[in-house]
């Protein structure tokens, strides 16, 4: 017997994986610590923002190869008649830290004046913005094959952990999980392929700068500027592929200035019921605005960049 009930839709939209930008609102990216290790909960909830690029290389073999080629031979304007080898990926260094802002900070008892992290969604949406307004349309999630990543698990034993500390220490560095090329999935890129951009935000830093007996998001402090130059080394590494320009931009990590201070309604002081609200929304505010303008200085900074190296 026929349900005449049941209709088949006339049109329906075509099914999608959400982006970047949709995994990032605030509602789907806090999953409680206890459920991070469950990967099926996670994404049934469409809450893998907090490991969206390690779930997404997981697909990598769905993915087409592309052709190596290791060398694209561009003519140099002063030489004519001979060629200039360029690099498969060329990628801007970042700018110095009185412009991009420092990327450091710490939260808890060992901070006085804890930096503003910004939300990652919040700040791809301000990029593909700042990138519109200077006539560069980006698009999410190209993929670059052949990068220099951390491995995807690194647990090491006490003795192996205690060698590559003493490595580290012998160059005044922190200690490393060991480097695998794979490939990686970026934030954004341009319809060719051509240039593409990413953004080194907290849940980067902690895939980057993994620390096996810290623990990937129980640490206090944050390093976005170690991760973004180790992100730069990365892709540099790459020599294989089609080549690509690649900006690099990261969490600024912005810290109210010294000396800073909020702007009480008439008659309230810092004493009375409500001043701390106050005190913590314009806090907020003034932080973001700081964010804000350092990561424009590093899109200016890129963009300068293109001009003394053309996307080819």
């Amino acid at each position: 017997m026929k349900n005449k009930s049941v209709k088949p839709l006339p049109k329906y939209a075509e099914p999608a994986y959400p982006t970047l930008v949709e995994i990032g609102r605030a509602d789907l990216s806090r999953i409680p610590a206890r459920w991070q290790g469950l990967r099926v909960v996670a994404s049934s909830i469409g809450a893998a923002a907090m490991s969206l690029k390690a779930l997404a290389l997981e697909a990598d073999a769905v993915v087409p190869s592309v052709p190596a080629t290791p060398l694209a031979v561009v003519p140099d304007a002063e030489a004519p008649k001979e060629t200039t080898a360029r690099p498969v990926t060329e990628v801007c260094p970042l700018p110095a830290k009185e412009i991009a802002g420092d990327g450091a900070g710490a939260f808890g008892c060992v901070a006085m004046n804890p930096p503003h992290i910004l939300p990652e969604g919040e700040a791809l949406d301000f990029i593909a913005r700042e990138f519109a307004k200077r006539g560069v349309v980006l698009r999410d999630c190209p993929v670059l094959e052949d990068v220099e990543m951390p491995v995807r698990e690194w647990k090491p034993t006490l003795e192996e952990f205690a060698v590559a500390q003493k490595k580290a220490e012998a160059v005044g560095a922190s200690v490393r999980a060991p480097r695998e090329r794979r490939r990686m999935m970026l934030d954004f890129g341009t319809a060719d392929g051509s240039l593409m951009v990413e953004y080194v935000s907290s849940s980067d830093e902690r895939q980057w700068n993994f620390d096996p007996w810290r623990g990937a998001f129980t640490a206090w402090g944050y390093d976005m500027r170690g991760a973004a130059e180790d992100v730069v080394k990365g892709l540099r590494a790459r020599t294989e592929g089609r080549p690509v320009t690649v900006g690099v931009f990261y969490d600024p990590c912005a810290c109210l200035p010294k000396g800073w201070k909020p702007t009480y309604p008439e008659g309230m002081t810092e004493d009375d019921r409500g001043a701390w609200e106050v005190r913590r929304k314009q806090a907020i505010a003034k932080s973001t605005e700081l964010a804000r303008e350092k990561l424009i200085a590093q899109i200016e900074h890129f963009f300068k960049y293109l001009e003394k190296h053309p996307v080819k």
